[in-house]
């Protein structure tokens, strides 16, 4: 019998492309809520920001939670404004790309892992499928998100080998049995180096066209970012 494999997906790039939604979205979305929920003094924004850059504790939602945790701020009630100011529209249905994704999860272990949160997935998954996390999780699809991989008050994101090593961990799976897909090569580069297999997805080469190819061979092919065409 073969193997199954744990296949984990990225959400925003994966499961749609960037040009529906951009980080530039959800950084505006931040800033705003910043500004007109919290009234946040601009000079402390730029001193947490480089506190945490010092730490080396990288992406946006450590530096939210750092600067929730100064001011004694809930860090999931800042992300429920911040997410109620993203505009998700563009986001268009794909109950094709459901039916594939159902169907592989029949084959292999599929999961979800996002560097966002699970109210960010949560309403993705909503526009692109017409079904919520819960819904999936019933589908067999577990779903994950930053707060996966929070250790002593602090998060891991993908661009951090230590991240996926942590996320293999708590699936209960060795890096070896996994598979990254992921459209930032630096992701790419963690997987690798955290001995997981990694698929860089991009324009020419998105979900559907990998689930398709997974169809037709026997093992998942790691793809390197430098030869592929972004």
């Amino acid at each position: 019998m073969t193997k199954r494999q744990t296949l984990i997906l990225d959400c925003d790039g994966v499961l749609y492309p960037t040009n529906m939604l951009e980080l530039k979205d959800f950084v505006g979305a931040m800033q705003k809520t910043f500004e007109q929920d919290y009234h946040f003094d601009e000079a402390f924004l730029k001193q947490v920001s480089e506190k945490t850059l010092r730490k080396n504790h990288l992406g946006m939602f450590n530096y939210i939670k750092a600067v929730c945790d100064e001011k004694d701020k809930s860090f999931q009630e800042f992300c429920r404004l911040m997410f109620s100011k993203v505009n998700y529209n563009q986001i268009t249905e794909d109950r094709t790309l459901l039916n594939m994704l159902k169907a592989r999860a029949a084959k292999d272990e599929v999961v979800i892992f996002t560097n966002n949160t699970i109210e960010h997935l949560d309403k993705v998954l909503n526009r692109r499928f017409g079904a919520s996390v819960f819904e999936f999780e019933n589908l067999g699809i577990e779903c994950y998100d930053i707060m996966a991989t929070e250790r002593q008050g602090v998060f891991y994101p993908k661009q951090n080998p230590k991240a996926l090593e942590l996320f293999a961990s708590k699936i209960n799976r060795l890096p070896q049995d996994c598979v990254l897909v992921d459209d930032s090569p630096r992701n790419i580069e963690s997987a690798k180096q955290a001995g997981m297999q990694a698929v860089l997805i991009h324009k020419n080469f998105d979900l559907k066209a990998l689930l398709k190819n997974l169809d037709n061979q026997a093992n998942f092919q790691t793809q390197s970012p430098e030869k592929s065409k972004l």
